[in-house]
């Protein structure tokens, strides 16, 4: 399952990249690109497009959470795959599945930023969300 959950996030993190770019709808996107040949490999469309519909409705929240945990790079001027990588693995962190830890959804989101990213996307990434997955963590236990 975790296989085909990977290919998800990869699909949704290359669908939200296109959508900043080219301000085409995201749901769209990523039902064309599970339609594609990579995407048939997908066995569970429905995380897929849970994580679509979580970015779209946590947008501002996301964009928040960025200015404020890595405040010395402004959301814009972050590199847009490394961006597309924090929308997906943030809203897995505030809006999570049952069966997704915040531990995993950090080690989804750095083994995409070695994949897809640069020599320093993985440290970036990771002290992002980590310190979101800190917050979220003590929130939780204090309530």
């Amino acid at each position: 399952m975790s296989t085909h959950r990977h290919l998800s996030r990869v699909l949704v993190m290359q669908s939200f990249f296109e959508h900043e770019a080219r301000g085409t709808d995201l749901s769209v996107i990523l039902k064309r690109a599970l339609s594609d040949d990579y995407g048939k490999a997908v066995q569970d469309h429905d995380f897929a497009f849970q994580l679509c519909k979580k970015i779209e409705t946590h947008y501002a929240s996301i964009r928040s959470l960025i200015k404020q945990y890595a405040p010395e790079w402004p959301v814009e001027k972050i590199n847009p795959l490394d961006r597309a990588i924090l929308f997906v693995a943030i809203c897995e962190l505030i809006d999570p599945a049952k069966d997704v830890p915040p531990k995993v959804a950090i080690n989804e989101a750095i083994e995409l930023a070695k994949a897809y990213g640069d020599a320093n996307s993985g440290k970036f990434i990771n002290g992002v969300l980590d310190a979101i997955a800190h917050k979220t963590t003590s929130a939780c236990t204090k309530n």
